[in-house]
């Protein structure tokens, strides 16, 4: 087997797993291969910079739904001053802090 050939080969091993649903140990017992090389070619394929054609020929973007963020605390706003910085949030707390 080529070096090219052993790429497909582990390129269509990937895929098989992506779209497969199973978890890494299920896929590869069914295919009869080991857990340590799927997991290698998957982060070898992962770290190329080659762009990939997307899965089950989808294309474009996929719409995203975002929901709103509601933080737990008021923002704080940061001034710097001269030598010195100054903290404050929107309670009315403030504190001074010296930069020496």
């Amino acid at each position: 087997m080529t070096k090219n050939e052993k790429a497909a080969y582990w390129r269509q091993q990937v895929d098989g797993f992506q779209a497969s649903g199973l978890s890494v140990k299920n896929y590869c017992a069914q295919e009869g291969i080991a857990v340590a090389t799927l997991h290698y070619w998957r982060k070898r394929f992962a770290d190329a910079v080659e762009p990939r054609p997307m899965v089950h020929g989808t294309k474009g973007f996929l719409p995203v739904t975002l929901a709103p963020v509601r933080p737990s605390a008021s923002p704080v706003d940061v001034t710097a001053c001269n030598r010195k910085r100054r903290a404050r949030n929107q309670r009315a707390f403030s504190a001074h802090i010296n930069c020496n």
